[in-house]
């Protein structure tokens, strides 16, 4: 700020503060649609678009949130209106997600093909860690604003604000491995990232398996 004028300094910091924003809003965007792809039915849908942007607002929104509080109780002040306010945001993500999660189960229980076929993995093999997902995000938004209109401050409020954050993570976790673990592929039937069957027979029948980077175990005859 010696060489230069205060107002344009502080200018400059907003220009590229609400730039970096909007530059992460766009790549969000264009990054789903990276997924959004005919030859995986299960990813084809916009319930891609609802995932990434409640995340953002989830996991953003608490992550700021957590370290305001924790922050605010080392400095001896208050925290309890900003996280009432960030608890908005919060609330409209987890919303948005639940709301994709429910349209994307629908449309591809009544789909046909590779769409029906990784909702049936979803709902059987993998149903257990779909349930807790599922169950943990419906119970983060009572939780959410049920802190937020509470206004608890102090050590208790830091502790349950992070056990919040803890659960918004675990429930981001799980999505994630379901999303990678259930699509099924057109080339090939099974999951492609994890635990395919048709892929450890390729590997092994091609020789694949004796790469290490493969993560394929040979077979021992």
């Amino acid at each position: 700020t010696a060489w230069l004028p205060g107002v344009l300094v502080d200018g400059l910091a907003a220009a590229a503060g609400w730039g970096a924003a909007l530059s992460g809003v766009v790549a969000l965007y264009f990054m789903q649609r990276i997924y959004r792809i005919p030859a995986r039915p299960y990813w084809d849908h916009w319930q891609v678009l609802t995932s990434f942007y409640g995340s953002m607002l989830v996991l953003g929104g608490l992550f700021v949130g957590f370290s305001t509080a924790v922050l605010a109780i080392m400095a001896g002040s208050g925290f309890a209106p900003t996280l009432a306010v960030l608890a908005l945001p919060v609330c409209a993500g987890l919303l948005l997600e639940v709301l994709g999660l429910w349209r994307h189960a629908h449309d591809m229980q009544h789909s046909s093909g590779e769409g029906k076929a990784g909702h049936y993995l979803q709902s059987t093999e993998f149903g257990k860690t779909y349930m807790a997902r599922n169950i943990v995000l419906g119970a983060l938004l009572p939780m959410v604003a049920g802190l937020a209109l509470g206004g608890v401050e102090g050590v208790p409020g830091v502790f349950l604000w992070g056990v919040v954050t803890l659960l918004a993570i675990v429930a981001a976790v799980i999505g994630r491995a379901i999303f990678y673990a259930v699509v099924v592929p057109t080339t090939m039937p099974g999951a492609f990232f994890w635990k395919n069957a048709g892929f450890q027979q390729h590997a092994r029948e091609t020789g694949l398996a004796d790469m290490p980077q493969v993560g394929v175990l040979a077979d021992a005859h």
